[in-house]
């Protein structure tokens, strides 16, 4: 069936999820692998956290590394586009 090949099954803070998007299953396991290093490096330096905090603690360090990169790629067309 080819539905279930875009579909991969994922597990962080001991729950599982079925994950199905446009991009191939190569990059979805390569987008989750990176999320997982992210909780895993969060977890050690606050090992406190519960799971919900650790999830939030991620989404936000990740929300701002991707604002931080898209002010940069911006920042580099700029200068690009007055060349």
């Amino acid at each position: 069936m080819p539905d279930e090949q875009d579909r991969i099954q994922i597990a962080f803070l001991g729950e599982t999820f079925t994950v199905k998007g446009d991009s191939s299953r190569e990059e979805i396991k390569k987008t989750s692998d990176y999320l997982q290093e992210q909780l895993d490096f969060l977890k050690v330096r606050y090992p406190s956290l519960t799971a919900k905090n650790l999830a939030i603690l991620t989404a936000f360090t990740l929300a701002d590394e991707l604002l931080r990169t898209r002010r940069d790629y911006e920042a580099i067309v700029s200068i690009l586009d007055k060349a």
